[in-house]
């Protein structure tokens, strides 16, 4: 198993980078570090001489490489820097057959925010082959004993589940989260997503199931669309990660958009699993 994580040299992708190892020491797998190329990372070549001149960046991701080998001695570090655009050159590192997963920041030394429509790590989640995990702002340790997926009661959705067990950990507890109408019935919803929970018990080795189920609520200019109660539901709940299924037509629009302006504001401050579409 060979894990991409893409890196800028900010703080951010650090953060990325040292979650990723901290699963590949779990997984025993490799960690292939990628940098493409910018103006800043170019600078001026170290050696002008030379057919391929050093760049200011190739010395950049050894550093980083050494920098993660003293911490992770037992993970196996690859390193590639490309003059394609990140997007493009992750769809295609996908494609080729030879990764599993990526890791990468919310954002990167540019951005603040943390997850949220436009993004260049949106952009990768949903052209990638395969799945994409992002990691807030901030320093996450890896942990997996309490998972959340956001469903929307589609079979794609125990994929996701099932690529996440497979891919990335185990874990001891899952919590279900659905949004629904305010004109729908609690009840009705909740009964669903408690045969929901029951599948999953049944198709996997997961044994503690929880269902949280909230309206949207049309009164309320805080929980008014879908990715407001979400944020909220994930905020009470509080999970290690939480897993997200893409659908062709864009879930970006399904989960982050009923209100543009607001969904450009959401953050989802933990670490989100993105299954490839």
């Amino acid at each position: 198993m060979t894990i991409i994580v893409p890196t800028d040299f900010s703080k951010n992708s650090e953060f990325a980078a040292l979650y990723a190892c901290e699963l590949a020491t779990k997984r025993n797998a490799g960690i292939m570090l990628l940098h493409c190329y910018t103006t800043s990372s170019v600078g001026d070549s170290i050696d002008d001489d030379l057919t391929d001149p050093i760049l200011k960046a190739d010395l950049l991701i050894a550093e980083l490489k050494d920098k993660l080998v003293d911490q992770f001695p037992a993970v196996d570090f690859y390193i590639e820097c490309s003059r394609a655009l990140i997007v493009d050159k992750l769809a295609e590192m996908s494609n080729s057959g030879m990764f599993d997963l990526i890791i990468m920041g919310a954002s990167g030394a540019s951005k603040a925010k943390s997850v949220y429509w436009g993004s260049t790590t949106m952009a990768v989640a949903a052209k990638s082959s395969i799945p994409v995990v992002v990691v807030p702002n901030e320093e996450y340790h890896f942990e997996s004993n309490h998972i959340a997926l956001l469903t929307n009661f589609k079979h794609e959705e125990l994929d996701t589940l099932k690529e996440y067990l497979r891919l990335v950990d185990e874990t001891k507890s899952l919590s279900l989260i659905h949004v629904y109408k305010a004109s729908q019935k609690r009840e009705n919803v909740m009964d669903t997503l408690n045969n929901w929970a029951y599948n999953i018990k049944e198709m996997t080795q997961v044994d503690q199931v929880s269902s949280y189920a909230e309206p949207i609520q049309k009164d309320d200019e805080e929980l008014d669309t879908v990715s407001e109660v979400v944020e909220k539901l994930i905020q009470d709940i509080n999970p290690d990660v939480i897993l997200v299924t893409p659908s062709r037509k864009t879930f970006f629009e399904r989960l982050f958009t009923s209100s543009v302006s607001k969904a450009i504001a959401l953050e989802i401050n933990k670490p989100a699993f993105f299954d490839k579409i």
